[in-house]
């Protein structure tokens, strides 16, 4: 039996394999639907500030070393196809979860900053991390460990600004706090279990038989079942797990993994929902 493959569809399997990939943040950024034709107006988001971006995607700020107490770290993104480097477990949780997060096709770490004068003084604000979220959305996000940071009134006045900018260039911004990351805790272990196989390799003929399967079951399949029919259970599992990382599968992460875990396709079931998400 031939199994029916939609255009959209079969160039998925292609770019989950790593041949390619359609949609860049990069470009997204520079040439999003708010873009002013005129580079210069480009730049000035108002007279009071401006955006400023690394046309590569790499991080505007080095990570901070020397005397500071910080954690730093990298994390090697397979779904960006770079490294990133971390300033605190708050924001390697935020990658983490970002890769597992199928309505995220790509995304950044500190890409860009803004910049504002506000009375006269110039303000600077570095986005912790930006995505492109299903649709070209662009979501700029700040993360920080709880709220207490929102009590400092000049901190706050930045945010507002940064708002502000984002809603004119149709952009989302929010606040992720640690507990939305780390809450509830079984979301979390699985976020922690399927980006550790983010770098499993597979191919198109993997990516074609998980299709296959779960057409056939009728869009949704137990991660079981799909493991046994990409090889061996424990080498399917690893497979499938980097197959939601590429975003053409979706594994339910809302109770702790098992067998039974429902799978389905990214285009058919509803993606994979967390307080680390999009809203």
């Amino acid at each position: 039996m031939s199994t029916n493959f939609p255009g959209r569809l079969e160039s998925h399997v292609t770019y989950a394999c790593g041949a390619g990939r359609s949609v860049d943040l990069t470009k997204a950024i520079l040439n999003g639907p708010n873009r002013p034709a005129d580079a210069l107006s480009w730049e000035a988001i108002s007279a009071a500030g401006r955006v400023v971006v690394t046309p590569d995607g790499r991080p505007i700020r080095s990570i901070i070393t020397g005397r500071k107490r910080i954690v730093t770290g990298s994390y090697p993104s397979r779904k960006a196809g770079r490294t990133f480097p971390h300033e605190s477990m708050n924001e390697h949780a935020f990658f983490m979860h970002s890769e597992v997060d199928t309505r995220v096709v790509d995304y950044r770490a500190q890409p860009f900053r803004f910049e504002f004068v506000s009375d006269g003084a110039k303000l600077i604000y570095i986005a912790d991390c930006v995505r492109l979220l299903e649709g070209n959305q662009v979501e700029v996000v700040e993360v920080k460990n709880d709220g207490r940071a929102l009590r400092d009134d000049k901190y706050v006045l930045k945010l507002n600004y940064v708002k502000a900018a984002c809603e004119k260039l149709g952009w989302a911004f929010r606040i992720v706090f640690r507990d939305d990351l780390v809450l509830p805790t079984a979301t979390y272990v699985n976020v922690q279990e399927v980006q550790s196989r983010r770098l499993v390799r597979f191919d198109a003929s993997h990516g074609y038989t998980a299709v296959e399967v779960i057409q056939r079951a009728g869009g949704a399949v137990p991660l079981g079942r799909l493991a046994e029919a990409l090889g061996d259970r424990r080498r399917g599992s690893a497979i499938a797990k980097a197959m939601m990382v590429c975003r053409l599968i979706d594994i339910d992460l809302s109770r702790p993994l098992s067998c039974d875990s429902p799978v389905r396709l990214v285009e058919q079931g509803a993606s994979h929902r967390s307080d680390g998400g999009a809203s």
